[in-house]
């Protein structure tokens, strides 16, 4: 599919895709035995954090060698220092002897003919030998007399002075070598150095482009060595250095041989190797993915997990300077960011058995696919609880490169057999199926004893939407509403419409070829109808479907009428170009936050009206969530897990994660609604879709009522359940081939569909 995706297809199949997507997470997760047993033992922190000089809230480069620690911060200059610089610092891995290395300072070569300038350190290494390299980038120059901050009037700049060089220092920041490399390497007026470190021997590496140069300790070039692209450059155990890189078949690991002058041999790396480290005599290479750290066995050459992130109370994001040290223990590097900006800390894992850990009472969460915002704050929770713990079980683990779908079918499996954590993420799995079991607390009676929360607090559309016969079985932090749109004068000016409606607006319209918008097969209109319309369908609490009536006939007709596949190379036409031209006339959007009102009246030039999906009663507008919890009725302490869930409902989180949809805590969705009515609070900014630009204004009251009209006709919530689709696709298929009518299809469907629903329950 073109890497441009047109809104009606994303916005019918965005849906679609959350759902049921899969990531591949390879690893070596042990089958065997229950799944919700903790293990056996993990690497438990022990957390160092790095008290920054004062005035410093940026720093760079960190690294670690034997038992200091050194860093880059960046410093501002100011009307006597007109130039923007670093500075350097070491200190002791134990927080204490933080100095600035006091012979490090480059402000003096700030150029008195110009504007502005900097130097900065883009990579920092220091040697066995204790000394410190780095590879500064240099610029100086003047602007324009008219400049104003426009990027365009920056890029007329005068350069001054600019260069690229190699420096090598002492331990206290004094110059011991200095090598100019902006031409010596690459013949070219300016490169930029991707990769950058020394070995042993005192030979200097650079990585530009897709070529590796060779330097000898006096900076005199030895030779080159060609990749398919420079990523990373790392010092192995043996005193080499290796590149880290892309080849053929993925991603290789490749010595560099000095002495022959040459690439050695490139070695696969496992596909799901992020971050990639020296190892150690066991050990050959560590890396690390979105789930743990892993080893490479050096005998072996296997693939061994050393440990899960997530047990470890760490977010893989940020971590660096991993190592294995002697006495077992693994040293890594945190950059966390924070609302307040980065914090530093200095990590120490040492491996401890489960029961030795602080007793709490431990929570089984089991999820497909653990986002890092979830993730990041289960962390936080397990790292401030004394009294309960959230132990994940991320089936993502037990999908393979042959079967993405293995950890879900896993997942879906233990749970019809009883084998159920106390928290479900329910977000790809057959929600109201469980729900009917009698698998899921309700929620309700928790909001209305809980001090701090009461149903009032939620947007009451939104919670009622998501009810089962007057229950809630699921929070979920942020929503959206699918719904369909167009102009008033086309479509009707009235919200809601059913398959009739619907489908005389397209017959009345003859000369909109591509009436919804292109790239809407067949099968994808009707899996997206069946989601967002499935309460219309299945009825769980009573065990009964309706695939027989009029209206579902009336959406295989329709569905029928459509494309079976579409060549997004080559027909690909933007849709606001569509709809200007009158070959679209109905969009169809995922509205997520405040502004899409806004682009889709510039799309249609003029007044817009939500018209929802086609439905039996009108009422086709869905809700949309992306992450779903639960609690079981096999939770071991119902009020410990509602502690954890109330964490996404937490005003500050809401906020700050309001780029996710919108939230479903009334008081921050006000106060987000509040801003976007302020006058210039948009600062004059714009929202960008396939080439088309709208400047973005403040709403107006008009546009409010608009919006919330559309939230308070949400009838029902997007639902997901693989096995009924696939009787339904299946069914579908034999009308769509012409090898039974429509009514002989839904028949079939109906059938099958009672027959498993019945099964079910």
């Amino acid at each position: 599919m073109n890497k441009i995706v047109n809104r009606v297809y994303y916005a019918l199949m965005t849906a679609l895709v959350v759902l049921i997507i899969t990531i591949v997470a390879t690893g070596c997760s042990d089958s065997s035995g229950d799944v919700f047993d903790t293990p056996d033992y993990v690497y438990y922190p022990e957390v160092l954090p790095l008290s920054m000089p004062d005035g410093v809230d940026w720093i760079g480069n960190l690294t670690v060698v034997e038992d200091s620690i050194f860093f880059t911060a960046y410093v501002y200059g100011d009307e006597d220092n007109p130039g923007n610089f670093n500075e350097i610092y070491s200190m002791d891995l134990d927080n204490s002897s933080m100095k600035m290395l006091p012979n490090y300072n480059v402000a003096s070569e700030f150029p008195p003919d110009a504007d502005e300038g900097a130097i900065h350190i883009n990579f920092m290494v220091v040697d066995g030998a204790g000394n410190i390299w780095v590879v500064e980038r240099g610029e100086f120059y003047n602007l324009p007399e008219d400049y104003d901050g426009d990027w365009e009037q920056w890029n007329k700049r005068e350069i001054i002075k600019e260069f690229t060089r190699v420096r090598k220092l002492d331990n206290t920041g004094a110059e011991l070598l200095s090598i100019d490399v902006t031409h010596l390497l690459s013949g070219q007026d300016w490169f930029h150095i991707q990769a950058f470190t020394v070995d042993d021997e005192g030979n200097i590496y650079l990585g530009a482009d897709s070529t590796i140069y060779i330097l000898d300790s006096e900076g005199r070039p030895v030779f080159n060595v060609d990749v398919q692209w420079v990523e990373r450059l790392l010092n192995m155990q043996d005193g080499s250095v290796a590149h880290l890189g892309w080849g053929m078949n993925g991603r290789t690991i490749a010595k560099i041989d000095v002495a022959g002058k040459k690439l050695g041999e490139a070695i696969n790396m496992p596909n799901n190797a992020s971050e990639v480290y020296p190892g150690n005599d066991d050990y050959s290479l560590i890396f690390t993915d979105g789930i743990g750290l892993y080893g490479i066995e050096t005998t072996t050459g296997e693939e061994v997990m050393l440990l899960k992130w997530i047990d470890s109370d760490l977010m893989q994001d940020g971590l660096g300077n991993i190592k294995l040290l002697p006495d077992g223990r693994i040293l890594a590097t945190s950059q966390v960011w924070g609302n307040e900006g980065p914090t530093h800390e200095v990590l120490f894992l040492t491996k401890t058995p489960y029961s030795e850990l602080p007793e709490r009472t431990i929570l089984t969460m089991a999820t497909f696919h653990l986002d890092w915002n979830i993730r990041s704050v289960i962390v936080r929770f397990n790292r401030l609880s004394t009294t309960h713990r959230i132990h994940v079980i991320d089936y993502a683990e037990f999908s393979t490169d042959e079967d993405w779908n293995a950890g879900l079918t896993r997942l879906s499996t233990e749970i019809t057999a009883g084998n159920i954590p106390d928290i479900l993420d329910v977000s790809n799995l057959p929600f109201n199926q469980y729900a009917a079991k009698g698998m899921l607390m309700d929620l309700y009676p928790l909001i209305d004893a809980d001090a701090d929360l009461n149903r009032n607090d939620f947007i009451e559309s939104v919670l009622r939407a998501t009810e089962i016969n007057g229950s809630l079985y699921r929070i979920f932090p942020q929503f959206s509403v699918v719904t369909m749109l167009g102009n008033p004068a086309i479509v009707g000016d009235y919200p809601g419409w059913n398959m009739d409606e619907f489908t005389a607006v397209l017959n009345s319209n003859p000369k909109a070829d591509y009436p919804l918008g292109q790239g809407l097969t067949k099968m994808a209109y009707l899996q997206a109808l069946f989601m967002f319309n499935m309460d219309e369908y299945v009825d769980w609490a009573e065990g009964k479907v309706n695939f027989e009536s009029d209206e579902f006939i009336a959406l295989l007709e329709f569905a029928n009428t459509l494309i079976d596949e579409f060549d997004w190379e080559n027909e690909y036409v933007e849709e606001h170009a569509l709809i200007a031209a009158g070959r679209q006339i109905i969009a169809a959007t995922n509205m997520n936050d405040f502004d899409t009102l806004q682009m889709y009246r510039a799309f249609f030039g003029g007044d817009i009206v939500f018209k929802g999906l086609p439905a039996k009663e009108r009422n086709g507008f869905s809700l949309m969530t992306q992450t779903d919890f639960a609690i079981t009725t096999k939770c071991k302490d119902i009020d410990g897990a509602w502690e954890f869930l109330k964490t996404f409902l937490d005003e500050g989180w809401q906020k700050e994660n309001s780029w996710r949809g919108m939230p479903v805590i009334k008081s921050v969705f006000d106060d987000l609604i509040e801003e976007s009515m302020r006058e210039n609070e948009h600062g004059g900014g714009s929202m960008h879709w396939d080439g088309f630009s709208v400047e973005l204004k403040p709403l107006t009251q008009a546009d409010v009522d608009k919006i919330m009209s559309v939230i308070d006709s949400v009838s029902g919530s997007v639902g997901q359940d693989d096995a009924l689709w696939n009787i339904i696709s299946e069914g579908a298929a034999d009308f769509f081939n012409g090898r039974s009518s429509a009514q002989d299809a839904a028949r079939i469907i109906q059938n099958r569909a009672s027959t498993y629903v019945a099964e079910q329950r």
